[in-house]
């Protein structure tokens, strides 16, 4: 068993750290862990605005992993009762990542409110829809309205499925590209299916010997978002470039990098 710090907009954030971006981490903890937390993303590359919770504990989730198939027990905790209005505006960037786990606890009108402050600050809004059965429970299209004029979305495969209808990832790609600008569905050692007005691919994944699959999505999502806003090169290459740094986090356990990827 391992221990470490997780959860989807962490795990995006400290990829996205190693990779010389400015990353600023929003959550909310438990009373007393603020302050440890805070150390320890530093460290790892991100400045982390932590609010403290005095009633609910640190979130917790524990993930087991069989080969490629994973089952997660999560507990949200604290992040339940994050505070949209205590967001350090002031800090944002050229995009807001919002994790689908943070859709859930916060519900539509405060997600919805979180979209419009990133729209009215220029930024480009990014979200991983997160987990396929928490968006069931939740409902599809309730999910798909509380996230609704965001810029990019990154579900996988299962997710997009549960969003659509549709098990065929053109065809998913497809349905959802009429809502959100930018699609991009991630199919595992598969690879990605990218979606946009002007593009409609599926890009191969790379073969590696893979340990953990956990924090490969996020690992995927950090380095397309960096190389999306350097331009440097076409959504296929982007999209490349991604699977490519998604491989390479599949080789050891844990969703968060243990050493510095290179740049």
């Amino acid at each position: 068993m391992t221990l470490s710090t997780g959860g989807s907009a962490s795990n995006f954030a400290v990829w996205l750290g190693s990779l010389a971006v400015e990353t600023h981490l929003i959550a909310r903890v438990g009373a007393g862990d603020k302050a440890k937390l805070s150390a320890e993303f530093l460290a790892k590359g991100v400045s982390a605005h932590l609010q403290e919770d005095s009633e609910l504990p640190t979130g917790t989730i524990a993930v087991l992993v069989e080969g490629e198939n994973r089952t997660f027990y999560t507990e949200r905790g604290a992040n339940k009762n994050l505070e949209v209005s205590m967001l350090p505006v002031d800090l944002f960037g050229d995009f807001l990542y919002i994790s689908g786990y943070t859709v859930l606890s916060i519900g539509p009108e405060a997600t919805q409110k979180l979209i419009s402050m990133a729209q009215q600050h220029g930024m480009l809004v990014v979200c991983d829809p997160g987990s396929s059965g928490f968006i069931r429970d939740y409902g599809a299209q309730e999910f798909l309205d509380a996230i609704a004029g965001t810029d990019v979305i990154f579900p996988n495969q299962e997710e997009a499925e549960v969003l659509t209808g549709q098990s065929a990832p053109q065809l998913a790609a497809d349905l959802l590209s009429r809502k959100f600008p930018l699609v991009v569905l991630t199919m595992g050692p598969a690879g990605a299916f990218v979606r946009n007005p002007t593009t409609a691919q599926q890009v191969p994944g790379v073969k590696t010997q893979s340990v953990d699959p956990t924090g490969a999505g996020d690992a995927f999502a950090a380095m397309f978002m960096r190389e999306l806003l350097d331009g440097q090169g076409s959504l296929i290459e982007v999209t490349t470039r991604a699977c490519e740094f998604a491989a390479q986090a599949t080789k050891f356990i844990g969703g968060q990098p243990k050493i510095k990827p290179k740049n």
